[in-house]
This record gives C-alpha cells, sequence and structure tokens, in this order.
C-alpha cells in the first residue's frame, strides 16, 4: 500500500457554497450577499439571466484558497469597498471561461490557462463568462520589498506555467491536507511567489531549474500539467525538459522509474479530486481525464495503492467532511480581514 494515510480524518476547515438548484432569484442572493463585501455582482445586461455560482474556501496558514464555478455576469469593485476591505494581493489561475475588462483603471483580459495578480485595493469593473477560478490571497504582509504596483497583473508564459501547475498542486491537496502541514504549505507558496516576482532571484525562470529546486521539481510539473495526456511517456518528458532519455531515466531510478512516478501522480490526482467537495465527475469520468484507459485498471490500481476502491474513498472523505463542519460566510469574510 502507498505511504500516504487513507484514513478519512476530518481535514482542514473550509466553508462551501453552492446555489445549484435554486430558484434563479434565490441562487442570485445567495451568490450576491457572498460576494458583497468585495463585488457587486449583476447580469451583464438587462435582460441577461441573474448571476448564480458556488464557491469553497480554505485557510491554510494566513492565505486563504478559494474555487469559485462562476455563471457569465458583470463583478465590479467601487472605491468604497476598496476602503473597507483587507489588504491582500490575489494569485488567481483560470481554469476556464473568462474574464475581460478594467483593473486598477488598466484593460485586462484572461483565458483558460493565464494566471492574474490582482490587488484586494484595485478598483475593479469587468465581465466573467462562465469560469472556473482557484484564487490565492496573500497579506501584503507576507509580500514585503516586493514592487507590486509596478509588476504586471499578467505572467510571461514561463512564470504562468509554474504558477498554474502549483496552484493547481495547492487546490488539489487541500481536502486532504492535515492541520499539520498548513504552516509548511503556506510558507512554500510565499517562498515561491517571491523567488518568481523578485527579478534578481528568479534566474533561470525559463526552464525552472533554480527557481523550483532542480530537474526532480521541473518533471514533476511538466508530468503534473500533462496528466490527462495519453502519450505522457518518457519521451515526451524528457522533450518537455531538455534533456535526454538517459539523464532522464537516471533521475527518477531512485524512485522506481519514470512511468511508476507517472502513475503515482495519476492515482493521487484521483484521490484529490475525489476528496474534493466541489468535485461532481463520476469515477469513469476521472479515469479518462487522468489517462486511464478504462475504469477497470483505475479501480485495480486504486485499490493496489490505497487499500480500498475509489468510490469508498470518496465515501469516506463525504463522511468526514460532514464531521469537519463547513462554516459560514462569515468565516469566509473574518478570515480574509484576519489576513
Amino acid at each position: 500500500m502507498d505511504t500516504d494515510d487513507i484514513t478519512a480524518v476530518a481535514g482542514l476547515p473550509y466553508f462551501s457554497l453552492t446555489t445549484a438548484g435554486l430558484p434563479s432569484g434565490e441562487a442570485f442572493e445567495r451568490w450576491r450577499t457572498l460576494l458583497a463585501p468585495m463585488y457587486a455582482v449583476s447580469p451583464t445586461t438587462p435582460s441577461a439571466p441573474l448571476p448564480f455560482g458556488s464557491n469553497i474556501t480554505y485557510q491554510i496558514g494566513d492565505l486563504v484558497t478559494q474555487r469559485s464555478l462562476i455563471s457569465t455576469q458583470r463583478l465590479q469593485r467601487d472605491r468604497r469597498r476598496v476602503d473597507a476591505g483587507p489588504d491582500h494581493y490575489m494569485v488567481q489561475l483560470y481554469r476556464s471561461g473568462r474574464f475581460q475588462g478594467t483593473i486598477a483603471n488598466k484593460p485586462l483580459s484572461a483565458s483558460p490557462g493565464t494566471v492574474t495578480l490582482i490587488g484586494r485595493r484595485h478598483l475593479l469593473d469587468g465581465m466573467l463568462d462562465r469560469a472556473d477560478v482557484i484564487g490565492i490571497a496573500v497579506p501584503c504582509t507576507r509580500l514585503h520589498g516586493l514592487s507590486l504596483e509596478g509588476h504586471s497583473m499578467r505572467f510571461d508564459a514561463a512564470r504562468n506555467r509554474l504558477l498554474a501547475v502549483r496552484i493547481s498542486d495547492i487546490y488539489r491537496r487541500l481536502p486532504t491536507t492535515c492541520a499539520e502541514e498548513v504552516p509548511a504549505l503556506a510558507d512554500d507558496f510565499v517562498a515561491f511567489l517571491h523567488r518568481l516576482l523578485d527579478g534578481s532571484q528568479a534566474t533561470d525562470v525559463l526552464d525552472g531549474r533554480e527557481l523550483d529546486g532542480g530537474l526532480m521539481a521541473l518533471a514533476r510539473i511538466v508530468v503534473q500539467a500533462n496528466l490527462s495526456r495519453p502519450d505522457l511517456s518518457p519521451e515526451f518528458i524528457a522533450g518537455q525538459m531538455l534533456v535526454s532519455r538517459s539523464t532522464l531515466y537516471r533521475l527518477f531510478e531512485p524512485v522506481g522509474g519514470v512511468m511508476h512516478f507517472v502513475r503515482g501522480e495519476r492515482l493521487k490526482a484521483v484521490r484529490d479530486a475525489l476528496a474534493d467537495p466541489m468535485e461532481r465527475r463520476t469515477i469513469g469520468r476521472l479515469a479518462e481525464v487522468f489517462g486511464f484507459s478504462s475504469i477497470s485498471l483505475l479501480s485495480r490500481s486504486f485499490r493496489n495503492c490505497y487499500g480500498v476502491p475509489p468510490q469508498a474513498w470518496r465515501n469516506q472523505r463525504q463522511v468526514a467532511q460532514r464531521i469537519g463542519g463547513q462554516g459560514t460566510v462569515q468565516h469566509v469574510w473574518k478570515w480574509l480581514r484576519e489576513t
């Protein structure tokens, strides 16, 4: 069995809200109330459907991580909301959907795969189009010494790739993260941001070797970014890393080989997806998404690795999450104010 603990502990406290299945007026009111301290929410046109969405929020130390599934809608942050709110930056990955608008009176567009860096004290007016977004709120005190006001709200391709993988990895791990792991998780992300945003430290950002700790870290980035590819082979990974296959084989020899590592990362991705309260895809669909040729192969591999079938793991996590409690809207804004 894998050394990871499969026991269904309660995990981190979180808040979740979904408007699925509610009448449109009630869904809009719940969604508007959640976002009210940060944004004014409205339809994109007078005749457009009322906005709605779903959200899950975790506190990791003094950072706040959230994922939102958002219908097409308009968001605005005026001076009153800016002055009343906490002082932090949101590092945000668009998994799908689009944003088009102005932030701090500058035009900004974001599409799937884009990572943005937005100050909580920036005015905002823009349109979101059916977006799935993961954001990590970082207090400005944690970013001391960085010239953020002069930084672009978007990143170059190399930094964007590294951030997208890091944000996705943090989010997928949260449902199975223990409280004891939280301080290190928060500190690692903040240190990563400092290296990424400080040009004097990110001297090798284009391939990530110095920035993110060596060839193994770069290999992990390539693998995690391509788990859905059927051709995720040693040849593909070596090509993405710009190293020879022999170098790649030597690198992975201590951990059982390249494809052993790939299989392990795919199983971890399925495990963490099944633990995510916002995850609604079937096990069969997850098998397809994460590169398993059949649901039976996934089920057999999952049981061999973790000792229980995938559905049993999902059921255990649902029980543990009910025990752990979900918090309230007030918890979300208390977390943000205290950061």
